[in-house]
């Protein structure tokens, strides 16, 4: 596959950079603000010193393993989780890229370590910015694939009801490995919850006021229904992979979910595309330089 420079795709300068000692929720704010799950940590702003993801704040607030941190160094005090700084939660070994990476490189480190964003080093090792599948999923050419919805999507399909808590959010999320969990109501499709919507939620003024009014222990048991997306995007299973992706970027989301006879039976995201395409019989990547354009299609089945 002929290939161009990552950098002609990458985030320059990185969107959200922090120091260890930022507080937690300031971290949370600033991601929200620029919309990101992954934010590089350095003191100097040009030596990585890790790299921290909304999934890790997740973790921490009481998701996994990360839980025992604020346990053991806060008393399970969640204002003080909030208000302490990020760096015990931060990832000080992250898988890296460089600005010489050609975009298969990439796409490869993406693939085998099963990762959604990279930071990227120049030749002197200083912060240059960061690769996102949400990149790599911009480069997709909407031209037809020949590959259906249901070969790539996710399933079975991993769902809470309305009645869920944020706590039950984050456990089922860092337990199952994924960043977005549909709502059912009665058995019906009500909404879905991203790690955006979580931070967007934990960033908001509702957030704030319950810290300060010292109820900071009840915002785990937030109902989903302060949280969650309504009306979340569909498509059918047997719809062309090029118009999933049309839908997707019309509406600026990551993921569909996939209904059939009336009932959600899976999920298809960015990942699901850049992850499963490529182990697909018969599906071919080419590289259209002049556009930075890729590709797919199936050329024998």
């Amino acid at each position: 596959m002929a290939s161009f420079s990552v950098t002609s795709i990458a985030r320059h300068p990185p969107a959200v950079v922090f120091s260890p000692s930022t507080k937690v929720i300031d971290a949370v704010k600033m991601m929200h603000e620029k919309s990101v799950r992954h934010a590089i940590v350095s003191e100097d702003g040009q030596r990585l010193d890790g790299l921290v993801s909304a999934k890790d704040i997740l973790n921490y607030l009481g998701g996994g393993e990360k839980f025992k941190i604020l346990k053991e160094l806060h008393r399970g005090d969640v204002y003080k989780a909030l208000h302490s700084p990020i760096e015990p939660i931060v990832n000080k070994s992250p898988i890296v890229a460089r600005t010489t990476d050609t975009l298969p490189e990439v796409m490869s480190i993406m693939a085998k370590k099963d990762i959604g964003m990279l930071p990227l080093l120049d030749e002197e090792s200083k912060i240059w910015g960061s690769l996102s599948e949400r990149h790599l999923f911009k480069l997709f050419e909407s031209s037809q694939m020949f590959v259906k919805v249901f070969e790539v999507m996710s399933k079975p399909l991993i769902t809470l009801d309305t009645k869920a808590t944020l706590l039950d959010l984050s456990r089922v999320m860092i337990s199952k490995d994924i960043r977005r969990i549909p709502i059912m109501s009665e058995g019906r499709l009500w909404g879905i919850v991203t790690v955006k919507d979580i931070m967007r939620f934990l960033a908001s003024g509702y957030v704030e006021e319950a810290i300060n009014k010292g109820l900071s222990d009840y915002i785990l048991n937030t109902n989903v229904s302060k949280i969650a997306t309504l009306n979340p995007k569909t498509v059918s299973p047997d719809v062309d992979l090029s118009d999933a992706v049309k839908i997707m970027n019309a509406n600026n989301v990551g993921s569909l979910i996939v209904i059939s006879a009336g009932n959600p039976i899976g999920i298809l995201t960015e990942r699901d595309l850049l992850l499963k395409l490529p182990k697909l019989r018969g599906v071919e990547f080419m590289t259209d330089v002049t556009k930075n354009r890729v590709i797919v299609g199936r050329i024998h089945f």
